[in-house]
C-alpha cells in the first residue's frame, strides 16, 4: 500500500512540475513550435542534393489578351520529367484562372524555361481533375528533367522537399517574383493512397503561398519526384494555440503514374534527357522574361516595354518575345498617344511574330484587335477570321469580329452576335456586343434589353457603361447617370471616372462642377486606363463651356508641346468658334483636317468656313463629306442646317437633306428626333415668310 501511495505521489509531483513548466511563457509547446518555424530557411537545391537539375523547374505564366489590354495572373510552377519533353503541374495551374467572363479574352498560358531562357506555348496532353494533376507536352526537343520515384519510396519518406519558385508574401505593389529555385524541407504528416490533391500532407510550411502551386515534391538526398504541390491548408496547431499552421497538400506519385499509363506516356516518362549543352544568355533571358511578367503584374509601363525589347534582342526568333513587345507598345500607346513610334513598333512586332509562327491564333487575334483600334477594318477582319479558322472558340476574335462588322456591316454583326447569345446565353460579354450591334442599327429598345441582360449576368459595374449608353440613346438621362455612378463605385478606375465626366459635360450643362470633380478624379488615378491626350481634350471641352478664354489658353499650350496633334487643333477650332474668332477657327480646323484627313473633322471646318462668310468653300466641304459618307444622318442634318441658315432660296434642298437625315442607314450617327423636328419647323417658318427672311439677310 505504501509503495502504491509513493508511486501516486511521484506521479502527482511530476504532473505538478509539468504544469508549472507549461505555465511559464518560455515553456509553452507552441512557443517551441513557433521558434522552430521561424528558424526555418529556404534551401539551395545544390546544397541539398548533388547534381540536382534546378533548370528542370519551369514557370507557367497566364497572359490573357482582351480588347482593353493584357490580363496577367500570379505565375505558377511546373517541372520537366523523362527526356524533358513532358511537363507535370497541378491542373489548376493551366485551367484555374480568374473568371474571364468579365470581358472577351484570348487566353494563353506559356511556359518560361530557365534552360532555354525563352517563353513557349505548350499542349495539354492529359488532366486528372480529381487529383488536380496535368501532363503537358513541351515544344522543345530536350530539357533538363527530374526522375519519378516509386510509391514504395514515397511511403518510406519522413521528410519531403517542396521545390519551386517561392514568391514573397507581400500584399501591396510592387511585387517581386523569384528567379531562383529554392526548397523547403517539411515533415510528412500523412500519406494517402487514394488519388487526391491531398494524398500527401506536409506539416507546417513557413514559405508556402502564391506561386508555389505545381511545385515538385522531391525526396531529400536523391531528388526523385514523389508528388506535386496542389494547395495549402490553414489551421491552428492546437486548440487555444496562437500559432496558425500552414500545411501543404499535393497529389502523389501513384496518381502521376496512373495518368501517364492511361495516356500511353509512361515510356516517355522513364527516358532521360541527352547530354545537354548550356544555352547562351539563358539566365539573363530567363530573368528578363520573369521581369516582364512582374512588370505586367505591377503595371509598370516604364519597365514593360524595355524588358520585352531586351528579351527579343537576346531571343530574336522567339514568337512570344515579339508578342510581348507588340502588346506592350499597344498598351502604352493607349495611355500616351503622343508616342506615334509605338504604333509602328507594335505592328512590326505582330508581323514578325506571325512570320515566325503563322498558325498562332493569339497573335492573329491580337493583331486584328490592333488593326481594329486603328480603324483599318478590312485588314482587321482578315486577321480575325484567320484567328478563328485556327481556334474557333477564341473569344477575343469573336468579339472583334462583331465589333468590326458593327462598323462595316451591322446587319451581319447583329446576326453573329445573336448566334453567340443563343449559343451561350449566360455569357455577359456576348450580350454586351449584341447591344452594340443593335445600337448601330437604331434598335434602341432591343439594345437596352441586351445591355440589361449583360448587367444582370455581371452586376459588379463592368457592363454598366453599356447600359448607360443604351439608356442615353433613349433619352433616359437620369437612369444613365445612375449607371455611370455605379461604374465609379464598383470599379472606380480612371476610365470609369473619365466616362462619367464625359457624360456630364456632354449632357448635363447644370452639373459642370460635378463633371470637373469627376475629371479631376480620373486624372489623379495612378493606374492609367486612358491617354493623357483624351483627358486633355475632355478638359478643353469642359473649359469651353465654363470659360472659353481659359480653354483657348490651354489649347495653345498643348499645341506648343504637340503642334502636329490634329485633335488639339480640332478642339481649338471649336473654342475659337465659340469666341466668335471665325477666321482663326477656320485656320485651326484646316490644320485638324490636314493632320487627320480620315477623321470626321470636315464638318467643323465646313461650319467654321460658313461662319467666316466663306460659303462657297463651306458648300464644297459639305459636298465632299456627303460624297464620302452618304450613310451618316448627322452629315445630312448639318448640311440641311447650313442651307437653312445661309441659303434661304434652297429651302427645298434643305428639306430633302433633312429627309435623308432621317433615312440614312448608319444609325450610330443618328440625329435626336427633337433636333429633326426643331430644324423642320425653322425651315417651314422661312418657307412661309420668304420676303421677311430675304430682307433680313440683305
Amino acid at each position: 500500500m505504501f509503495v502504491i501511495r509513493k508511486i501516486i505521489l511521484l506521479i502527482c509531483t511530476f504532473c505538478l512540475l509539468f504544469l508549472q513548466c507549461v505555465a511559464k511563457p518560455g515553456c509553452k509547446p507552441w512557443d517551441k513550435q513557433k521558434k522552430q518555424w521561424q528558424s526555418r530557411k529556404l534551401l539551395v537545391p545544390s546544397e541539398q542534393i548533388p547534381d540536382f537539375p534546378s533548370q528542370a523547374i519551369v514557370v507557367l505564366a497566364y497572359l490573357g489578351r482582351t480588347q482593353r489590354g493584357t490580363v496577367v495572373e500570379w505565375p505558377r510552377v511546373a517541372f520537366a520529367i523523362g527526356d524533358g519533353t513532358l511537363i507535370l503541374t497541378a491542373a489548376h495551374c493551366v485551367q484555374g484562372f480568374a473568371d474571364p467572363r468579365r470581358q472577351a479574352v484570348s487566353p494563353d498560358v506559356v511556359v518560361i524555361s530557365p534552360y532555354y531562357g525563352d517563353v513557349f506555348e505548350f499542349e495539354i496532353l492529359a488532366v486528372d481533375e480529381d487529383a488536380d494533376l496535368a501532363v503537358l507536352k513541351a515544344p522543345w526537343p530536350a530539357h533538363p528533367a527530374l526522375t519519378l520515384a516509386t510509391d514504395v519510396e514515397l511511403k518510406a519518406a519522413k521528410e519531403i522537399l517542396v521545390t519551386g519558385y517561392p514568391q514573397q508574401k507581400i500584399k501591396k505593389a510592387p511585387f517581386r517574383f523569384s528567379h531562383q529555385v529554392r526548397m523547403e524541407k517539411l515533415p510528412v504528416l500523412k500519406i494517402n493512397e487514394k488519388p487526391s490533391p491531398e494524398s500527401i500532407v506536409l506539416r507546417g510550411s513557413r514559405f508556402g503561398g502564391p506561386g508555389w502551386s505545381g511545385s515538385a515534391l522531391v525526396l531529400p538526398g536523391i531528388g526523385k519526384v514523389v508528388g506535386i504541390l496542389c494547395r495549402q491548408g490553414l489551421l491552428k496547431a492546437k486548440e487555444k494555440s496562437p500559432v496558425i499552421r500552414t500545411d501543404l497538400l499535393g497529389c502523389g506519385i501513384l496518381s502521376i503514374k496512373t495518368l501517364l499509363e492511361q495516356h500511353g506516356l509512361e515510356s516517355s516518362a522513364r527516358q532521360r534527357p541527352p547530354r545537354l549543352q548550356p544555352v547562351d544568355n539563358a539566365e539573363r533571358a530567363f530573368s528578363l522574361a520573369m521581369d516582364y511578367i512582374e512588370s505586367m503584374w505591377n503595371e509598370d509601363s516604364d519597365k514593360i516595354l524595355t524588358v520585352a525589347q531586351q528579351l527579343a534582342d537576346l531571343r530574336p526568333k522567339s514568337v512570344q518575345a515579339h508578342l510581348f513587345i507588340a502588346f506592350s507598345a499597344q498598351g502604352i500607346y493607349k495611355i500616351d498617344s503622343s508616342r506615334k513610334d509605338l504604333i509602328t513598333l507594335a505592328e512590326s512586332s505582330f508581323e514578325e511574330a506571325l512570320r515566325l509562327q503563322p498558325e498562332n491564333a493569339r497573335a492573329h487575334a491580337g493583331y486584328g484587335n490592333f488593326l481594329m483600334e486603328r480603324e483599318r477594318y478590312d485588314q482587321a477582319l482578315k486577321e480575325t477570321e484567320t484567328a478563328l479558322a485556327i481556334k474557333p472558340e477564341n473569344e477575343l476574335a469573336l468579339a472583334n469580329r462583331v465589333h468590326i462588322l458593327t462598323q462595316k456591316n451591322p446587319e451581319k454583326a447583329e446576326e453573329l452576335a445573336r448566334q453567340l447569345v443563343e449559343k451561350d446565353p449566360n455569357n455577359p460579354h456576348w450580350w454586351f456586343w449584341y447591344r452594340g450591334a443593335l445600337t448601330k442599327l437604331g434598335r434602341n429598345e432591343e439594345a437596352l434589353d441586351a445591355a440589361q441582360k449583360a448587367v444582370e449576368l455581371n452586376p459588379d459595374g463592368f457592363y454598366s457603361g453599356g447600359l448607360a449608353e443604351a439608356l442615353f440613346k433613349l433619352g433616359r438621362m437620369d437612369e444613365a447617370q445612375v449607371c455611370y455612378q455605379k461604374m465609379t463605385r464598383d470599379c472606380g478606375c480612371q476610365l470609369c471616372w473619365f466616362k462619367y465626366a464625359r457624360f456630364l459635360i456632354n449632357n448635363r450643362p447644370d452639373k459642370l462642377d460635378e463633371a470637373e470633380k469627376a475629371l479631376d478624379t480620373s486624372e489623379a488615378k495612378t493606374a492609367k486606363r486612358t491617354s493623357q491626350e483624351s483627358l486633355n481634350l475632355l478638359r478643353l471641352k469642359l473649359l469651353q463651356k465654363k470659360s472659353p478664354e481659359k480653354a483657348e489658353v490651354l489649347a495653345q499650350q498643348l499645341l506648343e508641346a504637340s503642334p502636329e496633334n490634329g485633335d488639339y487643333w480640332w478642339a481649338l477650332a471649336g473654342i475659337l468658334r465659340t469666341l466668335g474668332k471665325h477666321e482663326q477657327a477656320v485656320q485651326a480646323a484646316s490644320k485638324a483636317v490636314h493632320f487627320y484627313p480620315d477623321r470626321s473633322y470636315h464638318s467643323r471646318l465646313a461650319d467654321c468656313l460658313a461662319k467666316a462668310g466663306r460659303l462657297q468653300q463651306a458648300q464644297q466641304t459639305y459636298n465632299e463629306m456627303l460624297t464620302d459618307h452618304p450613310e451618316r444622318p448627322k452629315y445630312w442634318f448639318w448640311y440641311a442646317r447650313f442651307l437653312n441658315e445661309y441659303y434661304p432660296q434652297k429651302l427645298e434642298e434643305a428639306r430633302q437633306a433633312l429627309e435623308k437625315a432621317q433615312t440614312a442607314s448608319d444609325k450610330e450617327w443618328s440625329v435626336p428626333p427633337e433636333d429633326l423636328t426643331d430644324l423642320r419647323e425653322k425651315i417651314n417658318v422661312k418657307a412661309n415668310a420668304p420676303e421677311e427672311v430675304e430682307s433680313r439677310h440683305k
